[in-house]
Parts: structure tokens; C-alpha cells; sequence
């Protein structure tokens, strides 16, 4: 399927992981499924969040892609390949519309120079961590596997650059939530 709704859910399913239960992510925020923050009525993800189905995720993960898909389309003014707009679409659901909108990424982008903000993708692999900015294993694998598909790669060559989900970060995250709860 050459469709960058499903090529950039397919990129946030495999580097978010699914969880049925609400966690808190790495940037600290309640989230529940595939990386979202808001339930399909809109609710913000909260500790006392009710558990979800796969489908419920499935369903979450790409209403908010085509709600992403939407921003973008208004603020990319050349063409997009289906591969780059799935990059894009990943990118801003990882990083927020609002990181895409004021980023060089975007006005390399309208300007026609796709090769220097495709560039641009790399440059977005950082955290904070103890009052620094550190490379993240996670985000530079993330923005690869976008650069990849950006540069016209196939879906299984970008996917391939994202580790498997960790079942230990999934039993780390539940008993932390327990914790949360208990206190």
C-alpha cells in the first residue's frame, strides 16, 4: 500500500508499541495505544484512563493521522511524494504540528529544497536529560527509518531500522503505573 496514512501509522506502530493501558511516555506526558494522548472523544489520557482494545488503538491511531494529515496538507505548499508525506506525518505525530510548523525542515520544504529538508529529518533525535540535550537510540533510529522513507525507500526497509518492541519496557511501564496509582 503506497498510502502515507497507513506508511506513517505503520512507522508509529512499530517505534511506539502498542499499550492497552495509559503509561506515561518517555516526554513524560499520559498516553494510551499507539502514542496518544487524547482518547478517539478527545478526553486527555489520565492515570484512571480506561483500558483500550487493539481496535480502539488501530481506530485512535489513524483518526489522529488523518487529523495530522489535514495540518499538513496546509502548510507544505510544494508536492509530497507518498513516502514523504508519510515521513512528515510520522515526524509531526512524534513531535507535534506545532514543532513541524516553526522548523527549518518546513521552510526548506516550501522552498523546493527537498534533498536539504529531508536532511533536516536527522537533526530531531534529541532529549533532554539532565538540564542537556542527549541523542536518543530511539528518535535517531525513528528519524532514519523517516529519512529512509522520505528518500523514497520502501515501507520494510524503513520498519527494519526500528528495534522490536521491548516486552520488559512494557512490564516496566505497568508497574510504574501501579506505583503512580498507589500514591
Amino acid at each position: 500500500m503506497n498510502d502515507p496514512l497507513y506508511l506513517a501509522a505503520d512507522l508509529a506502530r512499530r517505534f511506539e508499541g502498542l499499550r492497552l493501558q495509559p503509561y506515561v511516555c518517555p516526554a513524560g506526558y499520559w498516553t494510551i495505544g499507539y502514542g496518544n494522548r487524547a482518547l478517539a472523544d478527545g478526553t486527555a489520557v489520565g492515570p484512571h484512563t480506561k483500558a483500550i482494545t487493539e481496535t480502539d488503538a488501530n481506530e485512535m491511531l489513524m483518526a489522529t493521522m488523518a487529523s495530522l494529515q489535514e495540518k499538513l496538507r496546509n502548510m507544505i505548499i510544494v508536492p509530497l511524494s507518498a513516502g514523504k508525506e508519510a515521513a512528515l506525518l510520522d515526524f509531526q505525530f512524534n513531535l507535534g504540528t506545532e514543532a513541524l510548523r516553526g522548523s527549518t525542515l518546513r521552510k526548506l520544504l516550501n522552498a523546493a529544497l527537498y534533498v536539504q529538508a529531508g536532511a533536516q529529518l536527522k537533526l530531531w533525535n534529541h532529549i533532554h536529560k539532565d538540564g542537556h540535550l542527549v541523542a536518543s537510540p530511539g528518535l535517531t533510529a525513528r528519524r532514519k527509518a523517516e529519512w529512509l522513507l522520505w528518500s523514497g525507500a520502501k515501507v520494510a526497509d524503513a520498519l527494519s531500522e526500528a528495534p522490536p518492541p521491548n516486552p520488559t519496557d512494557r512490564l516496566n511501564a505497568a508497574e510504574l503505573g501501579r506505583l503512580k496509582e498507589s500514591s
